[in-house]
């Protein structure tokens, strides 16, 4: 096993560009956007432990707060051919000493189920794992969260196991389910995502030839 360059570099990139999206680090021109989007959407903040927000300055206030905080980093989804920013992506629990990140989402709704949905995963997950050499990448979630556990599984995460009550947020115990993508793992990852999201797999109207699923 090739021992591994350490500490790795903080994630410090402005922007990671697509050909659907592109993840911007949040700045104060984000947070109407993402209001509108996600802030104040109260049902996309059930299974998380932030929000809902009571109105949109709480909404900035937080998104101010969390992007001010050491050890993570937070990124608007922006779409290409809006140019709004539709969701919020962060980077968490950053250590460059293991070379390991949490990654977490909160998508609004006209993000779900798109190409740029899937691309700007790809972006950033890529930057952590392939650009910046980051050995582990994590994704959390609650065992009740159907959405995010597929979503985890649909992206190339592999499930490792569930911690019982983990915090108590919101008012009740939460579960806490762990998956994860090494960096060894991630080239084959990266490739299926590749080839879902080339030109050849889309027609002329957008629509997509073959799913993700029937890539490897």
């Amino acid at each position: 096993m090739k021992t591994p360059q350490l500490p790795r570099p903080v994630p410090d990139a402005a922007v990671l560009d697509g050909r659907f999206c592109a993840l911007e680090k949040i700045v104060t021109r984000h947070a109407n956007e993402l209001w509108d989007a996600i802030g104040s959407q109260d049902d996309l903040w059930t299974g998380i432990p932030s929000g809902p927000f009571a109105d949109k300055a709480a909404f900035r206030d937080w998104l101010k707060d969390r992007a001010s905080r050491d050890g993570q980093v937070l990124y608007a989804v922006c779409d290409k051919k809006s140019g709004k920013a539709l969701g919020l992506y962060f980077l968490l629990r950053i250590d460059p000493q293991a070379a390991a990140c949490e990654i977490g989402l909160v998508y609004g709704k006209a993000l779900q189920r798109t190409p740029a949905g899937t691309e700007a995963f790809y972006l950033l997950a890529n930057y952590a794992l392939r650009t910046l050499g980051y050995r582990r990448l994590e994704w959390r979630c609650g065992p009740e969260n159907d959405a995010s556990n597929r979503a985890a599984l649909r992206y190339g995460f592999t499930r490792e196991g569930m911690l019982r009550q983990t915090s108590w947020t919101k008012g009740q115990n939460w579960d806490t389910v762990y998956y994860s993508i090494l960096d060894r793992e991630w080239p084959a990852v990266a490739a299926r995502l590749e080839a879902w999201l080339s030109p050849r797999n889309f027609d002329a109207d957008g629509r997509q030839v073959k799913a993700l699923s029937d890539f490897g």
